[in-house]
């Protein structure tokens, strides 16, 4: 039986540090039964970096003892070629003023490859535009032309074989892990004795997870929220 594998992206773990519930990793873990994996790039996005700077430390702190404690290992075997071609691949699709955007990360480029190598059986992202990347690829200019104020052009060629090398890899959210584990009865010591507290809890908890990071709307939140909320 193939090793259950799940791939981190830097996001989702900040999201949960920030909303105060990396706590949840270790019972997801034992419950998981696999492996929870970031790559070296990862790594540095979360903890090298925050550790110089005084206002992020203490998170960078909390990761670190995610990895001291085994909760998150670090995935060695990179393959760097296959990484800097798709990385290419993907940062020449999309042009403002005639000049290639850089739109993808190392982090999360790494991840996406290392969970292909891998066969994982998804990784872990929060950030939209590599998620839409993969997923809805037609949407991306409108997305970047939003978010740049600018006209974009585009690469149709790299554009579409970057999608479809990737889309045999499945994306799950932070928001996707809190409501597996308020499913899990993680949360119930922090329902409040009022009406409707439960409720109020699941919102609390969705509403942290955007509020932190997680690119999620308010639509999504309402439609997880009546999910985790059945019986």
């Amino acid at each position: 039986m193939a090793e259950k594998i799940l791939f981190f992206d830097a996001g989702p773990i900040i999201t949960l540090v920030m909303a105060r519930m990396s706590w949840i990793l270790p019972e997801l873990k034992k419950k998981f039964n696999g492996k929870f994996y970031i790559t070296p790039a990862v790594r540095k996005e979360l903890i090298e970096r925050p550790i110089q700077i005084k206002r992020f430390q203490f998170e960078a702190l909390q990761v670190l003892k995610m990895i001291r404690d085994g909760v998150l290992e670090i995935y060695e075997d990179i393959p760097k070629k296959e990484i800097m071609r798709l990385n290419k691949l993907a940062n020449t699709s999309f042009m403002i003023n005639n000049k290639p955007m850089e739109i993808i990360q190392s982090g999360e480029i790494q991840s996406v490859i290392c969970a292909l190598k891998t066969n994982a059986d998804a990784i872990v992202m929060d950030e939209r535009t590599l998620r839409l990347f993969i997923e809805n690829n037609k949407e991306m200019k409108s997305l970047l032309e939003r978010r740049f104020k600018k006209n974009v052009s585009v690469n149709p060629e790299n554009m579409n074989q970057f999608s479809q090398e990737l889309q045999k890899v499945k994306i799950i959210r932070s928001i996707e892990l809190i409501s597996t584990a308020y499913k899990m009865n993680l949360f119930d010591h922090y329902t409040p004795k009022i009406k409707n507290g439960k409720s109020i809890l699941a919102e609390s908890i969705l509403w942290a997870a955007k509020y932190n990071g997680c690119a999620v709307t308010q639509h999504e939140v309402e439609e997880i929220k009546n999910f985790i909320l059945k019986k």
